[in-house]
């Protein structure tokens, strides 16, 4: 076994509401990573898969009360330590290896209520993650670890997460950033929010990470201490972030219940097991009520386990899966850095399309669709093509205003106009094969010559995903 795997289920092992069931295994593989395997018997519906007590999850409330042991006035009832067993932790924790004074005790008195509070989970886990992980180690030497660096250690490294386009946009080193302009609609605005976020995550925590940076020396009493630069810094955090982005897992954090991308947890052990595109089939996750014999272990959100759906899985080696939900390839790109061959969950957004088509003419058309609200946001599946892009068309061609009107309104069948703007449809669908085609020719001719094939072949297949989804619907009568 992988001594980094050895070392997380020791940790986990540790706690007494720890479960996994005793016919699967962790298997690692260089074409898709670690997965969970049947090893014997089978697994039938609802039986536990794995269970993961509260104290063993990341979140904004286990964070909470692991810094309340640092920091003796940081009192959030129901989230932080208890003071008579801060006390005991402070004599437990406050010396390293070879006597280091620990100095999360300067650091994270610094942390008053209303800022913590203020933070959101991104920012809150990505700060504590950045000096947990990767801060504290190297200000001393790794004399001094987390309690969370068994599950710190089995995380991806920057390079098995170079595939995320944010990561192009955002690092300003990024050997991929040429990638981006062949990136679609679809892709790009999913990279585009999530930089966004990125960048404001960063603006949030960052002043704390460089004042932290800067006296960390003086705190350790170490001579020529070695500080990481800013740009070193935000790489770090960089790196964090989409660790947390590609492994969290949505529960309710009670302290964060009206921010809704504050509810989430990572969840150790949980994240081995891979993406399946068949929604509602095969594991699903389920969080009960924190257990009444863990209230003293930890305080949290609660027990966090995966049990078996509707697929039976009866066959030695099969891997069990996880639906991460219903995604396209563009957003798993985006959020994961994968995609997946065939996806039943893919479509193309061809607002750019359409809009640059109706733009050639006049405003008359663009200034109906405004007034009724079918202006953009025109996409294309395997199943239909949007009722939005019936809508545009519709007025395109014929412009007429009252009939059209009265079809958003449902009082014509789209059977009316579906005639008229076949036509102009079938051009588009082809001028569209004919676009994607020609990137297609240029990605695999520079796949053919590319040190990593990965990035590239990863666009490869979302343009190929479109082009089925295209002659599919040429095709139909």
């Amino acid at each position: 076994m992988d001594a980094n795997i050895y070392s997380l289920l020791t940790w986990l092992k540790t706690s007494d509401n720890f479960y996994t069931a005793p016919n699967i295994k962790i298997n690692d593989s260089p074409e898709s990573g670690r997965g969970i395997l049947l090893s014997h018997h089978s697994i039938k519906k609802n039986d536990i898969i794995i269970s993961i007590p509260s104290s063993k999850q990341l979140n904004f409330h286990t964070i909470l009360y692991h810094i309340s042991k640092f920091n003796k006035d940081l009192n959030i009832p129901g989230a932080t330590i208890d003071r008579d067993l801060a006390d005991q932790e402070k004599n437990n924790v406050c010396v390293g290896n070879e006597g280091s004074i620990d100095p999360r005790f300067e650091l994270y008195s610094q942390l008053s209520k209303e800022y913590l509070l203020n933070l959101s989970s991104f920012q809150l886990i990505s700060l504590y993650i950045l000096v947990e992980k990767c801060l504290i180690p190297k200000w001393t030497h790794n004399k001094i670890n987390s309690y969370w660096k068994p599950f710190f250690d089995i995380w991806p490294t920057k390079e098995e997460l170079r595939s995320i386009p944010a990561i192009w946009n955002c690092d300003p080193n990024s050997q991929y950033r040429s990638l981006i302009e062949y990136l679609p609609t679809a892709a790009r605005n999913h990279m585009t929010r999530i930089s966004k976020l990125v960048r404001e995550d960063w603006n949030a925590i960052s002043e704390v990470v460089f004042e932290w940076n800067e006296m960390y020396g003086s705190i350790l009493g170490v001579e020529n201490a070695q500080i990481y630069t800013s740009n070193e810094l935000f790489s770090l955090f960089l790196h964090v972030y989409f660790i947390i982005n590609s492994r969290c897992l949505y529960a309710e954090i009670p302290v964060k219940r009206n921010d809704r991308l504050s509810n989430f947890t990572l969840v150790p052990y949980v994240d081995f097991l891979n993406h399946t595109c068949k929604v509602d089939l095969h594991c699903y996750p389920q969080l009960d009520t924190l257990l009444k014999s863990e209230v003293d272990e930890n305080i949290g959100i609660g027990q966090f386990s995966v049990r078996c759906g509707e697929h039976f899985y009866n066959i030695i080696n099969e891997e069990l899966f996880l639906n991460y939900g219903a995604h396209s390839n563009d957003f798993l790109l985006s959020e994961y850095g994968f995609v997946v061959n065939e996806n039943e969950w893919n479509y193309l957004d061809i607002s750019n399309d359409i809009i640059e088509l109706i733009n050639d003419d006049n405003m008359e058309v663009q200034t109906f669709l405004l007034k009724h609200d079918y202006w953009g946001d025109y996409t294309i599946n395997e199943n239909e093509i949007s009722y939005r892009i019936i809508v545009a068309l519709s007025y395109y061609v014929t412009r007429d205003e009252r009939r059209v009107q009265k079809f958003t309104e449902g009082y014509i069948s789209e059977d009316y106009f579906k005639p008229k703007i076949t036509p102009v449809l079938q051009t588009l669908l082809v001028s569209l094969v004919a676009t994607y085609t020609k990137t297609l020719n240029q990605l695999e001719t520079r796949a053919n010559t590319a040190d990593d094939k990965l990035c590239l072949q990863n666009i490869i297949t979302i343009y190929k995903g479109y082009v089925r989804i295209l002659t599919h619907h040429l095709k139909k009568p």
